[in-house]
Protein backbone atom coordinates (compact mmCIF):
# COMPACT_ATOMS: atom_id res chain seq x y z
CA UNK A 1 0.00 0.00 0.00
CA UNK A 2 2.83 2.66 0.95
CA UNK A 3 4.43 1.52 -2.27
CA UNK A 4 1.49 1.81 -4.15
CA UNK A 5 0.92 5.45 -3.04
CA UNK A 6 4.47 6.59 -3.11
CA UNK A 7 3.95 5.92 -7.17
CA UNK A 8 0.87 7.67 -6.99
CA UNK A 9 2.71 10.67 -5.55
CA UNK A 10 6.14 10.01 -7.86
CA UNK A 11 3.05 10.44 -11.30
CA UNK A 12 0.92 12.83 -9.92
CA UNK A 13 4.64 15.06 -9.86
CA UNK A 14 5.99 14.37 -13.00
CA UNK A 15 2.30 15.55 -14.32
CA UNK A 16 2.89 19.11 -12.60
CA UNK A 17 5.96 19.25 -13.67
CA UNK A 18 5.21 18.20 -17.16
CA UNK A 19 2.36 21.14 -17.28
CA UNK A 20 4.79 23.82 -16.29
CA UNK A 21 5.72 23.87 -20.01
CA UNK A 22 2.05 24.69 -20.93
CA UNK A 23 2.48 28.04 -19.27
CA UNK A 24 4.07 29.94 -22.25
CA UNK A 25 2.65 27.52 -25.12
CA UNK A 26 1.76 30.14 -27.42
CA UNK A 27 2.23 30.30 -31.58
CA UNK A 28 5.09 33.03 -31.31
CA UNK A 29 8.43 31.61 -31.22
CA UNK A 30 10.18 32.82 -28.30
CA UNK A 31 14.12 33.45 -27.41
CA UNK A 32 16.94 33.09 -26.14
CA UNK A 33 17.93 31.06 -29.25
CA UNK A 34 14.39 31.54 -31.36
CA UNK A 35 17.31 32.13 -34.21
CA UNK A 36 17.65 28.33 -34.08
CA UNK A 37 14.37 27.36 -33.74
CA UNK A 38 13.05 29.69 -36.78
CA UNK A 39 15.47 27.16 -38.82
CA UNK A 40 13.94 24.36 -37.15
CA UNK A 41 10.58 25.44 -37.93
CA UNK A 42 11.11 26.82 -41.19
CA UNK A 43 12.36 22.90 -41.98
CA UNK A 44 8.79 21.52 -41.04
CA UNK A 45 7.37 24.58 -42.83
CA UNK A 46 8.97 23.19 -46.04
CA UNK A 47 8.35 19.87 -45.71
CA UNK A 48 4.95 20.34 -45.15
CA UNK A 49 4.38 21.93 -48.22
CA UNK A 50 6.57 20.65 -50.86
CA UNK A 51 7.67 16.77 -49.50
CA UNK A 52 9.50 15.23 -46.93
CA UNK A 53 13.07 15.35 -48.40
CA UNK A 54 15.78 14.63 -45.61
CA UNK A 55 18.21 14.75 -48.26
CA UNK A 56 17.92 18.63 -49.45
CA UNK A 57 16.20 20.30 -46.59
CA UNK A 58 15.64 24.54 -47.56
CA UNK A 59 16.44 27.72 -45.52
CA UNK A 60 14.79 30.96 -45.78
CA UNK A 61 17.90 33.48 -45.87
CA UNK A 62 19.50 32.47 -49.05
CA UNK A 63 16.56 33.34 -51.55
CA UNK A 64 15.69 30.77 -54.39
CA UNK A 65 18.80 28.83 -54.05
CA UNK A 66 17.39 27.28 -50.59
CA UNK A 67 19.19 24.11 -50.24
CA UNK A 68 21.17 23.84 -46.79
CA UNK A 69 21.90 20.57 -44.23
CA UNK A 70 22.24 22.40 -40.50
CA UNK A 71 21.70 18.89 -39.44
CA UNK A 72 20.20 15.42 -40.37
CA UNK A 73 16.52 16.60 -40.16
CA UNK A 74 14.80 13.31 -39.04
CA UNK A 75 13.20 15.29 -36.03
CA UNK A 76 11.90 18.43 -38.40
CA UNK A 77 10.36 14.97 -40.53
CA UNK A 78 8.22 13.95 -38.16
CA UNK A 79 6.80 17.07 -36.99
CA UNK A 80 6.29 17.62 -40.92
CA UNK A 81 4.43 14.27 -41.09
CA UNK A 82 2.12 15.44 -38.03
CA UNK A 83 1.52 18.11 -39.91
CA UNK A 84 0.18 16.59 -42.77
CA UNK A 85 -2.39 15.32 -40.26
CA UNK A 86 -3.55 18.24 -38.20
CA UNK A 87 -2.32 21.14 -40.25
CA UNK A 88 1.11 23.50 -39.87
CA UNK A 89 0.56 25.09 -36.41
CA UNK A 90 3.68 25.92 -33.56
CA UNK A 91 0.98 24.64 -30.97
CA UNK A 92 1.39 21.02 -32.71
CA UNK A 93 5.19 21.01 -33.05
CA UNK A 94 5.15 22.13 -29.42
CA UNK A 95 2.86 19.19 -28.58
CA UNK A 96 5.41 16.80 -30.70
CA UNK A 97 8.76 17.85 -29.35
CA UNK A 98 6.68 18.10 -25.32
CA UNK A 99 6.24 14.03 -26.83
CA UNK A 100 9.53 13.05 -27.35
CA UNK A 101 10.64 14.57 -24.05
CA UNK A 102 8.57 12.59 -22.33
CA UNK A 103 10.45 9.74 -24.35
CA UNK A 104 14.15 10.95 -22.81
CA UNK A 105 12.37 10.96 -19.40
CA UNK A 106 10.98 7.69 -19.73
CA UNK A 107 14.08 6.35 -20.64
CA UNK A 108 15.92 8.07 -18.18
CA UNK A 109 14.39 6.52 -15.50
CA UNK A 110 14.71 3.45 -17.02
CA UNK A 111 18.55 3.82 -16.81
CA UNK A 112 18.58 5.45 -13.33
CA UNK A 113 16.70 1.90 -12.21
CA UNK A 114 19.04 -0.18 -14.42
CA UNK A 115 21.97 1.20 -13.08
CA UNK A 116 20.84 2.83 -9.53
CA UNK A 117 18.38 2.24 -7.37
CA UNK A 118 14.05 2.97 -7.64
CA UNK A 119 14.63 5.57 -4.93
CA UNK A 120 17.62 7.41 -7.00
CA UNK A 121 15.49 7.14 -10.10
CA UNK A 122 12.59 8.76 -8.98
CA UNK A 123 13.95 11.87 -7.25
CA UNK A 124 16.50 12.02 -10.12
CA UNK A 125 13.51 12.29 -13.04
CA UNK A 126 12.11 14.25 -10.97
CA UNK A 127 15.23 17.02 -10.47
CA UNK A 128 15.56 16.21 -14.59
CA UNK A 129 12.02 17.61 -15.71
CA UNK A 130 12.61 20.98 -13.36
CA UNK A 131 16.19 22.29 -14.01
CA UNK A 132 15.93 25.03 -16.34
CA UNK A 133 17.41 24.17 -19.72
CA UNK A 134 14.90 21.04 -19.72
CA UNK A 135 11.75 23.58 -18.45
CA UNK A 136 12.67 25.72 -21.59
CA UNK A 137 14.20 23.36 -24.48
CA UNK A 138 11.32 20.50 -23.95
CA UNK A 139 8.83 22.76 -25.60
CA UNK A 140 10.65 24.75 -27.55
CA UNK A 141 10.75 23.97 -31.57
CA UNK A 142 14.21 22.23 -30.94
CA UNK A 143 15.75 19.40 -31.90
CA UNK A 144 17.99 19.01 -29.20
CA UNK A 145 15.72 16.65 -26.69
CA UNK A 146 15.06 14.30 -29.57
CA UNK A 147 18.86 13.60 -29.89
CA UNK A 148 18.63 13.23 -25.99
CA UNK A 149 15.80 10.65 -26.22
CA UNK A 150 17.36 8.75 -28.78
CA UNK A 151 20.98 8.45 -26.29
CA UNK A 152 18.97 7.53 -23.24
CA UNK A 153 16.95 4.81 -25.55
CA UNK A 154 20.40 3.62 -26.54
CA UNK A 155 21.85 3.55 -23.90
CA UNK A 156 18.96 1.73 -21.96
CA UNK A 157 18.72 -1.12 -24.61
CA UNK A 158 22.24 -1.54 -24.28
CA UNK A 159 22.67 -1.75 -20.53
CA UNK A 160 19.40 -4.20 -20.82
CA UNK A 161 20.90 -6.15 -23.84
CA UNK A 162 24.32 -6.48 -21.94
CA UNK A 163 23.03 -7.39 -18.80
CA UNK A 164 20.53 -10.18 -19.98
CA UNK A 165 22.67 -11.35 -23.05
CA UNK A 166 19.99 -10.34 -25.06
CA UNK A 167 21.10 -9.57 -28.47
CA UNK A 168 17.67 -8.20 -30.15
CA UNK A 169 17.88 -5.78 -27.22
CA UNK A 170 21.54 -4.54 -29.04
CA UNK A 171 20.16 -4.20 -31.96
CA UNK A 172 17.63 -1.72 -30.82
CA UNK A 173 20.53 0.26 -29.26
CA UNK A 174 22.28 0.22 -32.20
CA UNK A 175 19.59 1.67 -34.37
CA UNK A 176 18.77 4.68 -31.83
CA UNK A 177 22.63 4.84 -31.79
CA UNK A 178 22.31 5.56 -35.27
CA UNK A 179 19.74 8.03 -35.86
CA UNK A 180 21.06 10.08 -32.87
CA UNK A 181 24.43 10.11 -34.66
CA UNK A 182 22.85 11.14 -37.74
CA UNK A 183 21.46 13.95 -35.87
CA UNK A 184 23.70 15.56 -33.59
CA UNK A 185 27.06 12.85 -33.17
CA UNK A 186 28.44 15.41 -30.27
CA UNK A 187 25.99 14.21 -28.20
CA UNK A 188 26.67 10.95 -27.95
CA UNK A 189 30.28 9.80 -28.46
CA UNK A 190 30.88 10.78 -24.50
CA UNK A 191 28.46 7.75 -23.32
CA UNK A 192 31.26 5.21 -24.48
CA UNK A 193 32.80 5.60 -20.78
CA UNK A 194 30.19 4.76 -18.84
CA UNK A 195 29.03 2.21 -21.79
CA UNK A 196 31.95 0.58 -21.74
CA UNK A 197 32.35 -0.27 -17.99
CA UNK A 198 29.42 -1.79 -18.15
CA UNK A 199 30.58 -4.28 -20.95
CA UNK A 200 33.51 -4.58 -18.50
CA UNK A 201 31.70 -5.10 -14.90
CA UNK A 202 29.38 -7.33 -16.60
CA UNK A 203 32.10 -9.20 -18.07
CA UNK A 204 30.49 -9.05 -21.50
CA UNK A 205 33.09 -7.88 -24.11
CA UNK A 206 33.44 -11.42 -25.72
CA UNK A 207 30.24 -11.73 -26.23
CA UNK A 208 29.19 -7.53 -27.27
CA UNK A 209 32.51 -8.37 -29.95
CA UNK A 210 30.05 -9.46 -33.38
CA UNK A 211 27.10 -7.03 -32.12
CA UNK A 212 29.77 -4.35 -32.14
CA UNK A 213 29.83 -3.94 -35.93
CA UNK A 214 26.49 -2.86 -36.21
CA UNK A 215 27.39 0.21 -34.43
CA UNK A 216 30.80 0.51 -36.95
CA UNK A 217 27.99 0.47 -39.22
CA UNK A 218 25.90 3.68 -38.11
CA UNK A 219 29.43 5.65 -37.84
CA UNK A 220 29.91 4.76 -41.72
CA UNK A 221 26.19 5.61 -42.22
CA UNK A 222 27.31 9.09 -40.31
CA UNK A 223 30.18 9.22 -42.40
CA UNK A 224 28.26 9.05 -45.72
CA UNK A 225 25.84 11.70 -44.25
CA UNK A 226 29.04 13.96 -43.63
CA UNK A 227 30.28 13.48 -47.41
CA UNK A 228 26.45 14.32 -48.68
CA UNK A 229 25.92 17.04 -46.36
CA UNK A 230 29.76 19.12 -47.49
CA UNK A 231 28.45 18.25 -50.71
CA UNK A 232 25.46 19.96 -50.87
CA UNK A 233 26.66 22.80 -48.83
CA UNK A 234 29.66 23.30 -50.90
CA UNK A 235 27.04 24.08 -53.72
CA UNK A 236 25.85 26.63 -52.20
CA UNK A 237 25.83 30.30 -53.94
CA UNK A 238 28.48 32.74 -54.54
CA UNK A 239 27.33 35.12 -52.01
CA UNK A 240 30.55 36.16 -50.31
CA UNK A 241 30.28 39.90 -51.04
CA UNK A 242 27.68 39.55 -48.22
CA UNK A 243 29.31 40.43 -44.46
CA UNK A 244 29.84 37.01 -43.05
CA UNK A 245 28.80 34.72 -45.35
CA UNK A 246 30.40 31.16 -45.68
CA UNK A 247 29.49 27.77 -47.18
CA UNK A 248 28.45 25.59 -44.25
CA UNK A 249 30.83 23.06 -44.49
CA UNK A 250 32.71 21.39 -41.89
CA UNK A 251 34.33 24.13 -39.93
CA UNK A 252 36.97 22.92 -36.81
CA UNK A 253 36.67 26.14 -35.32
CA UNK A 254 33.26 26.60 -35.29
CA UNK A 255 32.98 22.90 -33.67
CA UNK A 256 35.97 22.27 -31.56
CA UNK A 257 36.94 26.32 -30.85
CA UNK A 258 40.72 27.66 -30.05
CA UNK A 259 43.92 27.35 -27.76
CA UNK A 260 43.24 30.80 -26.58
CA UNK A 261 39.65 30.28 -25.83
CA UNK A 262 40.16 27.27 -23.42
CA UNK A 263 42.78 29.53 -21.72
CA UNK A 264 40.44 32.46 -21.36
CA UNK A 265 39.19 32.68 -17.65
CA UNK A 266 36.22 34.18 -18.28
CA UNK A 267 35.00 31.49 -20.56
CA UNK A 268 35.04 28.91 -18.10
CA UNK A 269 33.16 31.97 -15.97
CA UNK A 270 30.16 31.60 -18.60
CA UNK A 271 30.30 27.96 -18.37
CA UNK A 272 30.18 28.54 -14.60
CA UNK A 273 27.10 30.67 -14.83
CA UNK A 274 25.23 28.50 -16.89
CA UNK A 275 26.15 25.61 -14.80
CA UNK A 276 24.86 27.33 -11.63
CA UNK A 277 22.00 28.91 -13.19
CA UNK A 278 20.46 27.21 -16.50
CA UNK A 279 21.58 23.32 -15.62
CA UNK A 280 21.28 22.48 -11.94
CA UNK A 281 19.49 26.03 -11.60
CA UNK A 282 19.28 28.15 -8.88
CA UNK A 283 17.34 25.68 -6.80
CA UNK A 284 19.40 22.95 -7.55
CA UNK A 285 23.24 23.37 -7.10
CA UNK A 286 22.94 23.38 -3.24
CA UNK A 287 21.68 20.07 -3.66
CA UNK A 288 24.46 19.20 -6.74
CA UNK A 289 27.05 20.12 -4.50
CA UNK A 290 26.40 17.96 -1.66
CA UNK A 291 25.41 15.29 -4.26
CA UNK A 292 29.10 15.51 -5.92
CA UNK A 293 30.73 15.20 -2.13
CA UNK A 294 28.44 12.32 -1.32
CA UNK A 295 28.85 10.21 -4.68
CA UNK A 296 32.16 8.46 -3.63
CA UNK A 297 29.75 6.46 -1.10
CA UNK A 298 27.28 5.33 -3.67
CA UNK A 299 27.10 2.07 -4.82
CA UNK A 300 27.39 3.09 -8.53
CA UNK A 301 30.36 5.32 -7.69
CA UNK A 302 32.51 4.75 -10.93
CA UNK A 303 30.01 4.59 -13.58
CA UNK A 304 28.61 7.94 -12.28
CA UNK A 305 32.34 9.28 -12.05
CA UNK A 306 32.72 7.78 -16.16
CA UNK A 307 29.76 9.49 -16.84
CA UNK A 308 30.68 12.87 -15.68
CA UNK A 309 34.16 12.11 -17.07
CA UNK A 310 32.91 11.84 -20.48
CA UNK A 311 30.36 15.38 -20.17
CA UNK A 312 33.48 17.00 -19.48
CA UNK A 313 35.02 15.64 -22.50
CA UNK A 314 32.39 16.84 -24.00
CA UNK A 315 32.33 19.97 -23.04
CA UNK A 316 36.19 20.16 -23.71
CA UNK A 317 36.19 18.60 -27.24
CA UNK A 318 33.33 21.06 -28.78
CA UNK A 319 33.93 24.26 -26.39
CA UNK A 320 33.25 26.59 -29.19
CA UNK A 321 29.89 25.09 -29.51
CA UNK A 322 29.26 24.94 -25.51
CA UNK A 323 30.63 28.50 -25.22
CA UNK A 324 28.33 29.77 -27.85
CA UNK A 325 25.22 28.03 -27.47
CA UNK A 326 23.39 27.00 -23.70
CA UNK A 327 21.20 24.36 -25.17
CA UNK A 328 25.08 22.16 -25.58
CA UNK A 329 24.49 22.12 -22.12
CA UNK A 330 21.74 19.54 -22.14
CA UNK A 331 23.17 16.63 -22.08
CA UNK A 332 24.99 18.05 -18.97
CA UNK A 333 21.23 17.44 -17.18
CA UNK A 334 20.80 13.84 -17.13
CA UNK A 335 24.23 13.59 -14.28
CA UNK A 336 22.79 16.98 -12.80
CA UNK A 337 19.73 15.42 -12.08
CA UNK A 338 21.47 12.51 -10.48
CA UNK A 339 23.44 14.16 -8.51
CA UNK A 340 20.74 16.43 -7.38
CA UNK A 341 19.03 13.03 -6.25
CA UNK A 342 22.14 12.33 -4.20
CA UNK A 343 22.33 15.33 -2.60
CA UNK A 344 18.39 15.18 -1.42
CA UNK A 345 18.94 12.49 0.36
CA UNK A 346 21.84 13.57 2.00
CA UNK A 347 20.54 16.66 3.48
CA UNK A 348 17.32 14.67 4.15
CA UNK A 349 18.99 11.81 6.07
CA UNK A 350 21.35 14.28 7.98
CA UNK A 351 19.40 17.43 8.78
CA UNK A 352 15.47 15.43 8.79
CA UNK A 353 14.40 17.70 6.39
CA UNK A 354 11.72 15.96 4.13
CA UNK A 355 12.26 15.57 0.75
CA UNK A 356 9.48 17.12 -0.53
CA UNK A 357 10.46 20.11 1.26
CA UNK A 358 13.56 19.64 -0.59
CA UNK A 359 12.11 19.40 -4.06
CA UNK A 360 9.59 22.03 -3.37
CA UNK A 361 12.52 24.12 -3.01
CA UNK A 362 14.13 22.58 -6.45
CA UNK A 363 10.91 23.33 -8.56
CA UNK A 364 9.79 26.36 -6.99
CA UNK A 365 13.50 28.45 -7.36
CA UNK A 366 14.03 27.07 -11.06
CA UNK A 367 10.55 27.90 -12.12
CA UNK A 368 10.89 31.27 -11.34
CA UNK A 369 14.53 31.79 -12.61
CA UNK A 370 13.10 30.23 -15.87
CA UNK A 371 10.02 32.08 -16.17
CA UNK A 372 12.37 35.35 -15.41
CA UNK A 373 15.34 34.24 -17.89
CA UNK A 374 13.32 32.27 -20.70
CA UNK A 375 10.30 33.19 -22.86
CA UNK A 376 11.40 36.60 -24.43
CA UNK A 377 9.33 37.33 -27.36
CA UNK A 378 10.89 39.68 -29.64
CA UNK A 379 7.68 42.06 -30.64
CA UNK A 380 10.00 44.32 -33.00
CA UNK A 381 10.84 41.28 -34.85
CA UNK A 382 7.40 40.19 -35.34
CA UNK A 383 6.12 43.65 -35.99
CA UNK A 384 8.61 44.10 -38.76
CA UNK A 385 7.86 40.59 -40.04
CA UNK A 386 4.21 41.63 -40.12
CA UNK A 387 4.21 44.24 -42.16
CA UNK A 388 6.51 42.46 -44.61
CA UNK A 389 3.90 39.69 -44.94
CA UNK A 390 1.47 42.19 -45.54
CA UNK A 391 3.26 44.19 -48.10
CA UNK A 392 4.95 41.70 -50.15
CA UNK A 393 4.07 38.88 -52.40
CA UNK A 394 4.83 35.33 -51.44
CA UNK A 395 6.82 34.55 -54.22
CA UNK A 396 8.76 37.74 -53.70
CA UNK A 397 12.81 37.90 -53.00
CA UNK A 398 13.41 39.93 -50.03
CA UNK A 399 16.51 41.99 -48.42
CA UNK A 400 16.46 42.57 -44.99
CA UNK A 401 18.74 45.54 -43.05
CA UNK A 402 18.17 45.63 -39.33
CA UNK A 403 20.55 46.44 -36.83
CA UNK A 404 23.56 43.93 -36.98
CA UNK A 405 21.16 40.82 -38.12
CA UNK A 406 23.42 38.56 -39.41
CA UNK A 407 23.31 37.42 -43.18
CA UNK A 408 22.31 33.97 -41.58
CA UNK A 409 19.73 35.25 -39.69
CA UNK A 410 16.42 34.03 -40.24
CA UNK A 411 14.17 35.58 -37.52
CA UNK A 412 12.72 38.16 -39.74
CA UNK A 413 12.13 35.83 -42.88
CA UNK A 414 10.86 33.29 -41.28
CA UNK A 415 7.92 34.90 -39.52
CA UNK A 416 6.65 37.11 -42.71
CA UNK A 417 6.66 33.63 -44.22
CA UNK A 418 9.29 34.97 -47.21
CA UNK A 419 12.62 33.74 -48.59
CA UNK A 420 15.76 36.60 -49.38
CA UNK A 421 18.63 37.80 -47.30
CA UNK A 422 20.03 39.51 -44.30
CA UNK A 423 22.47 42.15 -45.03
CA UNK A 424 24.48 43.79 -41.74
CA UNK A 425 23.59 47.30 -41.26
CA UNK A 426 27.49 47.55 -41.04
CA UNK A 427 28.07 45.87 -44.27
CA UNK A 428 25.26 47.93 -46.02
CA UNK A 429 25.91 49.44 -49.86
CA UNK A 430 25.01 49.32 -52.66
CA UNK A 431 26.64 47.13 -54.99
CA UNK A 432 25.44 44.56 -52.21
CA UNK A 433 21.95 45.82 -53.23
CA UNK A 434 22.15 45.55 -56.11
CA UNK A 435 24.01 42.48 -56.62
CA UNK A 436 21.24 40.74 -55.01
CA UNK A 437 19.00 42.25 -56.90
CA UNK A 438 21.07 41.65 -60.70
CA UNK A 439 22.55 37.92 -59.59
CA UNK A 440 19.74 36.41 -57.45
CA UNK A 441 16.44 38.06 -58.72
CA UNK A 442 15.49 40.53 -54.92
CA UNK A 443 12.48 42.47 -55.53
CA UNK A 444 12.64 44.30 -52.49
CA UNK A 445 14.47 45.67 -49.68
CA UNK A 446 13.61 46.48 -46.51
CA UNK A 447 15.70 48.67 -44.50
CA UNK A 448 14.55 49.59 -40.65
CA UNK A 449 16.28 52.73 -39.12
CA UNK A 450 15.18 56.21 -37.66
CA UNK A 451 16.53 57.43 -41.55
CA UNK A 452 17.30 56.51 -44.56
CA UNK A 453 21.30 55.94 -44.74
CA UNK A 454 21.73 58.58 -47.44
CA UNK A 455 25.32 59.31 -46.76
CA UNK A 456 26.61 56.05 -47.86
CA UNK A 457 23.66 55.19 -50.48
CA UNK A 458 22.37 58.89 -51.68
CA UNK A 459 22.86 57.95 -55.46
CA UNK A 460 21.58 54.46 -55.01
CA UNK A 461 18.38 55.23 -53.10
CA UNK A 462 18.06 58.14 -55.56
CA UNK A 463 17.01 55.49 -58.70
CA UNK A 464 15.19 53.49 -56.18
CA UNK A 465 11.35 53.42 -55.89
CA UNK A 466 10.51 53.53 -52.39
CA UNK A 467 7.26 52.43 -52.42
CA UNK A 468 6.54 52.09 -48.58
CA UNK A 469 7.33 54.21 -45.22
CA UNK A 470 5.97 53.00 -42.10
CA UNK A 471 6.48 53.73 -38.26
CA UNK A 472 7.08 50.81 -36.05
CA UNK A 473 4.95 51.09 -32.48
CA UNK A 474 7.45 48.48 -30.74
CA UNK A 475 10.30 51.17 -31.34
CA UNK A 476 11.05 54.99 -32.13
CA UNK A 477 12.39 53.12 -36.26
CA UNK A 478 10.58 53.50 -39.65
CA UNK A 479 10.38 50.61 -42.05
CA UNK A 480 11.50 51.37 -45.74
CA UNK A 481 10.51 49.31 -48.29
CA UNK A 482 11.82 49.25 -51.63
CA UNK A 483 10.73 48.16 -54.69
CA UNK A 484 14.24 47.20 -56.67
CA UNK A 485 15.14 48.95 -60.50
Amino acid sequence: MIERKKKRTFLILVILLLSFRFFHFTEEIDGPHDWRQCDTAHYINDFYKNGIDIFHPTVCWMGHRDTMILECPLPEALVAGVYKMSGPSILIARLVFIFIFCISVFYFYKIIISLFTIEIAEWATLSYMALPLSLYFSRAIHIDFSVVALTHAMVYYFIRGIQKRNGLNVVLSSLFFLFAVLIKAPYVFYLALPLGFVLYSEKAIKWFLPYSLLYLMGLFLFYLWQRHAHEINSQSPDLFYILGYRHMTMSAGWYFGTISQRVDLYSYWILLKRGIFEVAGIGGISFLITGLFQMRRQPFFTILLLWILGIVLFVFTFFNLNLVHNYYQIPLLAPAAILCAIGINKIHSRYSIQKWTLLFILIVLNVFYSFIAYYKIPKDEIEIAGILENYTGEKDLIIVTYKSMDCRNPKILFRAHRKGWSVNEMALNATVIERLYKEQQARYWAYIGRSLPEKKMIHFLSRQSLKYTMPLVQQKQNLYIFELK
